[in-house]
């Protein structure tokens, strides 16, 4: 009997857990910083992966030292991810995915209980261009506007770009998917921001689904010269799930200032 037991007892462990197997699109930033996005797999489950781009030279790549997860190619824009075996709880082997013409995207693999994801479109966040549906025109008439105007209640927010020298955030805009932010400088400083400190704002976007992802910027100084140390408009796209955004400077010990996504 007590073997019997036994047997019974290895057969019901052994049973395969039921999941549910989910189809969506996974926005992912080349930009580096942020935490990774998440694929859910499981052992004897294939995750087919599509990009909007072809894949770049050699394909994928796992970093995975026991080989339990084999990468299989299927055309030039698709492959699956076919593990032999649950990923233990707490690993998170990164899956790096080359795109032409010369970006990768970096993702991280995990085993969660009850879900799967069957089909998932990588979506990769690029910044906007300037000329793409008027965005430098929006920014500069969001510029050229005092805060009372452009219609925006937003609670005082200030980042320092560098020592003595802080940026106050007047508005935060959205227009379609476009993220639209502009920063403005006391006036009369001594001491004016250069394009290198506007260069090194990063905005993040905190996902509902706890995870983050660092926005591509497109930077918009003011048309006139005299204006473009002390005002500055970055401009990004919102992906789908965004819950709040995140501003800092990069490589600052500071807090990140937290923007409600209007």
């Amino acid at each position: 009997m007590p073997l019997l037991f036994s047997s019974l007892s290895a057969a019901a462990r052994e049973q395969p857990v039921e999941r549910v197997s989910r189809r969506r699109a996974v926005h992912v930033s080349a930009a580096p910083g942020g935490a990774l996005p998440e694929l859910s797999v499981a052992g004897g489950s294939a995750t087919v992966i599509t990009t909007d781009v072809p894949l770049g030279p050699g394909g994928p790549v796992l970093q995975d030292e026991h080989g339990r997860v084999r990468l299989v190619p299927v055309d030039a824009t698709s492959f699956i991810v076919l593990p032999s075996a649950d990923l233990p709880e707490g690993e998170r082997p990164v899956l790096t995915v080359p795109l032409l013409p010369g970006d990768s995207l970096q993702l991280a693999l995990v085993t969660r209980r009850g879900e799967v994801d069957g089909e998932v479109r990588l979506v990769q966040l690029q910044a906007p261009v300037a000329g793409q549906e008027g965005v430098a025109d929006v920014a500069r008439i969001l510029q050229a506007a005092p805060a009372a105007q452009v219609g925006l209640t937003l609670p005082k927010h200030w980042v320092t770009l560098r020592e003595g020298i802080h940026a106050k955030v007047d508005s935060v805009l959205r227009i379609g998917p476009h993220l639209f932010i502009t920063l403005s400088t006391l006036p009369g400083w001594d001491d004016n921001p250069s394009a290198q400190d506007w260069a090194r704002l990063q905005l993040r976007a905190s996902l509902r689904d706890g995870s983050s992802l660092v926005l591509p910027l497109l930077h918009v100084p003011p048309p006139s010269p005299g204006d473009a140390a002390c005002r500055h408009t970055v401009v990004a796209t919102s992906p789908g799930g965004t819950a709040h955004l995140l501003l800092a400077v990069e490589g600052s010990a500071l807090p990140e200032a937290v923007l409600a996504l209007p």
